[in-house]
Order: C-alpha cells, then structure tokens, then sequence
C-alpha cells in the first residue's frame, strides 16, 4: 500500500489487511488440522497461531495511532474510497459464489477429495484483483503462491502419489504459511512507513 501523507484511513487500511491475513491463515490452519484429524498434536496450528498472536497485538498498537491522527481525506479521496469499498466486496461476493457453486459440482460428481484444492484456487485468485484494487503488491505474490499449491495438491490428488488427506494437508497449511509470512511482511512495511512518518515507537 502506497502512502503520501499519513492519515487515519492509511493506518486503518493497513490494520485491516493485517486483520485478513490472521483470519486467512488461521481458517486454512484449522482446515489442515481437522484434514489431519490434530494428528499432529496441534503442531501446524500452534505455530500459526503463534504468528497471528504477535500480528494482533500489533493490529492494536495501530489502533492507538489512529487515535492520534487526523482525518485528511478530501472529499474526491472519500468518493475513490466508497468505490473501492464496493468494488472489494463485489470480490468477497464473486468468491463465496465461486466457492458455493465449486461445492455442489464437486458434491455431484462425487469429487470431493478436490475440494481443498480448488477452494485454495478460488482463494489464490481473489487476491489478484484485490492487489490492484489496494495497491498491496505482496497479494500478487501470496495469490501466485497459493494457486501453485492448489494445482499441485491436484496433481497429487491425480496422481496417487500420496494419500488425500496428506495432499490436500500440504494445500492446506500452505496457504495458511503463505498468509502468515504476508502479514508479518505487512507489519514490516507498516513499520517502515511509520517511520518515516516520525512515529517509530509502532
């Protein structure tokens, strides 16, 4: 996310796409965890969650920033915002359709061993146009990341390498790393631009 001058609107977009990455990476963990029946002893979960722990507790340091700021937008920047609000949740939309639909043809066609893998796929694309949309170029590269893990953990399903539940683990916690390091890299950028702002101590 590109920023000029600080303002409360670039700290709360921040936060919240801090906030999307802690909710993506622990709902994938989960999705790993209850694949592997916490075979694993709560293993993939708990490192997860040691990551999106440390990302909350900066999430709310931000909240006292915001506090501290004021509220530069013009009135042109407030028009550019609703729009981009709606155009965000016209994705979520598209998304959940995508992924509503994926499910009953999967379901029909008795499929169901794919249905990690091309949810992962729906999730992978979403973030590319979410990326222009916010200007967080990272989503280019966890979307890439995602998409490759979603066609491999198919070619694993396909190929019989490897059990089910052990490819569409794979997908699984795959994503949820690859949200996690995108949100500790959010942090790291958020810091940076704080402090070029003069306001190190976040």
């Amino acid at each position: 996310m590109i920023m000029k001058d600080l303002t409360k609107k670039d700290v709360e977009g921040l936060r919240g796409e801090l906030f999307h990455m802690t909710l993506f990476s622990i709902a994938w963990a989960m999705i790993g965890e209850y694949i592997l029946h916490f075979r694993d002893y709560f293993l993939g979960a708990g490192l997860v969650l040691i990551v999106v722990v440390y990302l909350a507790l900066y999430s709310i340091k931000l909240f006292d920033l915001e506090d501290s700021l004021g509220d530069k937008v013009a009135a042109a920047e407030g028009a550019k915002e609703i729009k981009r609000d709606h155009s965000y949740e016209l994705i979520l939309v598209f998304e959940g359709v995508a992924i509503l639909v994926t499910w009953i043809l999967l379901l029909k066609f008795h499929h169901q061993n794919w249905l990690i893998s091309c949810f992962a796929l729906i999730a992978g694309l979403h973030f590319f146009p979410l990326a222009r949309l916010i200007r967080q170029n990272s989503y280019y590269f966890l979307g890439a990341w995602i998409c490759i893990l979603a066609v491999a953990g198919y070619l694993l399903l396909s190929s019989g390498l490897v059990a089910d539940h052990i490819a569409n683990t794979l997908v699984a916690y795959g994503c949820a790393a690859g949200a996690a390091v995108d949100g500790l890299g959010i942090m790291l950028r958020t810091r940076t631009a704080l402090r070029s702002h003069s306001t190190s101590h976040f």
